[in-house]
């Protein structure tokens, strides 16, 4: 993390390793999670403001890939929001630098279903391309308010279903308040 410059990308001040735990000392986003602000938000946030909260993430994403760095674990829960809404990637706990362009994971491997590229599933091989796979699922919860993907599916029904084609429904559109 402590190579990575990039406004829509989370900073890492250092790391604290003479204790244990190891603590990393990282920026601070006073609005939290997106998935959590999304939802306690619901009725505040304009169509326009979310697209430009995604578009904050695009930019944090193309800036990971053009670095050769690969996320595996997009999602809102993973997306830190300041005080000016400004959208950060955040936590690289499965974050790669890719070899040739992919980053294989070992068997036995922990892959977050619901954010991953089927293909990526199958072939536990994530790309570019299955961040971008991700990237559209974080769009369907940032446009649903935070809701869960596939909710109600388990693991082994929402690979079974990708695999036969199905795809998340649309996001309810909602009706917005916003003054």
């Amino acid at each position: 993390m402590g190579q990575f410059h990039h406004d829509n990308v989370v900073v890492l001040y250092g790391v604290i390793s003479r204790i244990d735990p190891v603590m990393i000392v990282m920026e601070y986003l006073q609005n939290g999670s997106l998935d959590r602000y999304l939802q306690k938000n619901l009725d505040k946030i304009s169509h326009e403001r979310l697209a430009k909260m995604s578009y904050g993430v695009a930019k944090g994403m193309k800036y990971l890939s053009s670095i050769g760095f690969v996320h595996r674990d997009l999602a809102a829960r993973n997306i830190l929001v300041a005080n000016d809404e400004t959208c950060k990637v955040a936590d690289f706990g499965l974050a790669r630098e890719m070899v040739e362009n992919e980053y294989d994971v070992q068997k036995g491997g922990r892959i977050p279903v619901r954010w991953t590229a089927p293909e990526a599933i199958s072939h536990r091989s994530f790309t570019t391309a299955s961040d971008v796979w991700s990237y559209g699922v974080l769009l369907w919860e940032t446009f649903s308010f935070g809701e869960t993907p596939y909710d109600g599916w388990d693991n082994a029904t929402i690979f079974q279903r990708l695999e036969n084609g199905e795809r998340l429904h649309p996001p309810r559109v909602r009706p917005l308040h916003v003054p």
